[in-house]
């Protein structure tokens, strides 16, 4: 995961990250742990919700959530 282009799209579509938690319905904690690798991914329902969201293409969602540190 791209955790710099993640946050950048966030902040760029106006978004903290407690936005984007309300967004996907999950706690601010649950956010910071996934974008941390610390616990768990997002799912591909998440991935439709900030899709929409943010307007983004399928180019942005595989940069960010499929980048090549998390395809081994």
């Amino acid at each position: 995961m791209d955790v710099l282009l993640f946050k950048y799209l966030a902040a760029k579509n106006g978004d903290t990250m407690r936005d984007v938690a309300k967004a996907i319905k999950v706690s601010a904690t649950t956010i910071s742990n996934r974008l941390t690798n610390k616990r768990g991914d997002f799912s591909r329902g998440d991935i439709a919700k900030l899709k929409a969201r943010w307007k983004l293409t399928p180019q942005d969602i595989d940069a960010i959530f499929f980048s090549e540190d998390t395809v081994k």
